[in-house]
């Protein structure tokens, strides 16, 4: 039998072809646990006690680095520099999103804010704003 003039054999012969893709290996990185900051006390210490403060045009972010295996994270965005909700919410999946990504060893403690008022909202300029973010901390780390 031919593969090229039965077309059944010719797409069975394609799925051999496939190979699955190999596993990242868990001891090289392991990603951290994303946890909220709950309390105003949670808060105070890490403004308090902060390791790091990183700005990014708009964004601010302050960090306490910890030997916890966790990233605790919290968000200061008010109404008053970010008028929209719909805004503020894509503004914190975008920081989330970026702090998934984040490769750490050890964990940390962040809070993020908006440091100046954001007239014009690009999904863009801020998705930017937060790789700036991440390529700070990690390089910090």
């Amino acid at each position: 039998m031919d593969l090229e003039k039965d077309p059944q054999l010719l797409a069975d012969n394609q799925f051999l072809k496939i190979e699955e893709p190999k596993a990242a290996n868990p001891l090289l990185f392991s990603p951290l646990k994303l946890v909220s900051l709950k309390s105003k006390s949670d808060f105070d210490l890490i403004f308090k006690e902060k390791d790091l403060v990183i700005s990014s045009d708009f964004f601010k972010a302050y960090v306490l680095f910890q030997s916890i295996k966790e990233i605790n994270y919290g968000f200061i965005y008010p109404k008053k520099y970010i008028k929209l909700a719909v805004d503020r919410n894509y503004a914190k999946r975008a920081a989330k999103e970026m702090l998934k990504t984040i490769k750490s060893k050890k964990g940390f403690k962040i809070i993020f804010l908006v440091g100046l008022k954001i007239d014009a909202f690009e999904k863009a300029s801020i998705k930017k704003n937060f790789a700036e973010l991440k390529r700070k901390i990690e390089f910090s780390t």
